[in-house]
C-alpha cells in the first residue's frame, strides 16, 4: 500500500525505496528548524557574478587589466627604488657616440655617473632591464612603467567624467522631460556631430597651454588634466542618450510610484530606486571608453598634441619613434643608419604590446560583463 504524508509547505514526495513501494519524505518549512531548507534567492549583482564568472575569457582579461594597473601604480615605484633611479633621469654615458649614438640594450649595466668624458671599469653602474629609451639615456622600462601610469590615469578620469555627466544628464531628462529632455537632446545631438578629434588638435594647440599647468601639485603629468576635460565632456553625450532612454521606461513603473506615494523627492528617487536599474549600462559602456579612451591618447601624441614632452604616457613613447619606424629622419641624421632604426624599431615594440593587450583585455572584459548583464542578449 502506497503510504502519502503531506508535508507543512504542502507538498508531497514519494520516492520508490529498495522494496519498490512508494515512500514518503516530507520537506519542512524554514521555520520548522530542521536541516532542509528552500532555495534562497539571490539578487541581481550575485546573478550577475555567477555568470561572469563562468566566463573564462573574461576572467583572465580582468585580471591582466588587474595587473597592468598593479605593475604600473605600485611596480613603477618600487622598481625605482630598487634600481635606484627614476624614469626621467638622464644618463647620458648610456648612449654609445662611436655608434651613431645608439641606446644601451636590454639589460645592460650603464655608468650613472654624470660630467665624465671616460668610462672607467670602476664606474658604479645601474642595470637597464630594457635599455634605454633613446638618446637622452633614459631607462626604458620605468618610463615604459610610468608612461602607463599616465594612459591609465587619463583613461579612467576621463571616463568617470563622462560617465557622471551622462548619468546627471541623462536622468534629468528621462525624469523630467519637457523642456530638460528637449534641451538635454539638443545639446548630446549637437556634441555628436561634432568632429572631436579635430577639436582636440585645435584646442591642443591653442588653449590648453593653460590648462596643462594643472597637475595637483604633480599628482598628474602635464597636459592629462586638458585631455580628461574635453574628452570627459564629448564623450558624455553617449550614456546621457543611454540613461534617458532606460528611464523614459523605468519612471512609469510600480516602484517609482509608490516611492512618489511616500513622499520620497526627486533626488532620492533617481539616485535610490532609478540608478541601480542603468548602473550595469553604464559599466559596460564604461570599459569600451577606457579602451578608446587609451587609443585616443596615443594617436594624439603621434599627431603631437597631448602629453607635454618630457613627460611619459605609452602614446608619447611611440610618438618619439615614429619618425623613425615610418622612415621620416627629420632633424635626426642618425636615425639614416638601419643599426638605429632597428634600436627604434625595439623600443617602440614595448609599449605598443602593452597598450595592444590592454585595450584588447578592456573590449573582451566589457563584452563579458554585458553578457553577464544580459544574458538573453547573447549571440549564439
Amino acid at each position: 500500500m502506497n503510504v502519502l504524508r503531506r508535508t507543512t509547505l504542502g507538498r508531497t514526495r514519494a520516492p520508490a525505496g529498495a522494496d519498490g513501494e512508494l515512500r514518503a519524505e516530507t520537506v519542512p518549512a524554514p521555520d520548522t528548524g530542521d536541516e532542509t531548507m528552500l532555495p534562497k534567492a539571490r539578487g541581481q549583482w550575485e546573478l550577475v557574478w555567477s555568470r561572469f564568472k563562468r566566463d573564462r575569457v573574461g576572467l583572465v582579461c580582468g585580471i591582466f587589466v588587474v595587473g597592468v594597473l598593479l605593475v604600473c601604480f605600485v611596480g613603477e615605484p618600487v622598481a625605482s627604488r630598487l634600481l635606484g633611479h627614476g624614469p626621467n633621469d638622464i644618463f647620458p654615458m648610456s648612449v654609445d657616440a662611436d655608434k651613431n649614438l645608439l641606446p644601451a640594450g636590454p639589460w645592460s649595466h650603464v655608468p650613472n655617473i654624470h660630467g665624465v668624458a671616460t668610462v672607467t671599469p670602476d664606474m658604479p653602474r645601474t642595470l637597464f632591464i630594457l635599455g634605454a629609451d633613446g638618446t637622452l639615456g633614459r631607462d626604458l622600462f620605468l618610463r615604459v612603467l610610468d608612461g602607463g601610469r599616465t594612459s591609465l590615469e587619463l583613461a579612467f578620469a576621463a571616463t568617470f567624467l563622462a560617465l557622471l555627466l551622462g548619468t546627471i544628464l541623462g536622468l534629468a531628462s528621462g525624469y523630467y522631460g519637457g523642456w530638460a529632455d528637449a534641451s538635454v537632446s539638443r545639446l548630446t545631438e549637437f556634441i555628436m556631430g561634432f568632429p572631436i578629434l579635430l577639436f582636440l588638435i585645435v584646442f591642443g594647440w591653442t588653449v590648453s597651454n593653460r590648462l596643462d599647468q594643472i597637475t595637483l601639485h604633480g599628482a598628474i603629468a602635464p597636459g592629462v588634466f586638458s585631455l580628461v576635460a574635453v574628452i570627459g565632456v564629448f564623450y558624455s553625450f553617449y550614456p546621457a542618450r543611454l540613461v534617458r532612454s532606460q528611464v523614459l521606461s523605468l519612471k512609469e513603473q510600480e516602484f517609482v510610484e509608490a516611492a512618489r506615494m511616500i513622499g520620497s523627492s526627486d533626488i532620492r528617487i533617481m539616485r535610490k530606486h532609478l540608478f541601480p536599474h542603468v548602473s550595469g549600462s553604464l559599466i559596460v559602456y564604461g570599459t569600451q571608453l577606457l579602451a578608446l579612451t587609451i587609443f585616443l591618447e596615443a594617436a594624439l601624441a603621434i599627431l603631437g598634441v597631448g602629453i607635454e614632452p618630457g613627460y611619459a604616457s605609452w602614446g608619447s613613447i611611440i610618438a618619439t619613434h615614429y619618425g623613425t619606424l615610418f622612415g621620416d629622419t627629420g632633424a635626426s641624421a642618425h636615425y639614416l643608419d638601419s643599426r638605429v632604426a632597428h634600436a627604434a624599431w625595439l623600443i617602440a615594440l614595448w609599449p605598443t604590446l602593452l597598450l595592444f593587450f590592454t585595450v584588447l583585455s578592456l573590449t573582451l572584459f566589457g563584452e563579458s560583463v554585458r553578457n553577464a548583464f544580459d544574458p538573453q542578449g547573447v549571440r549564439t
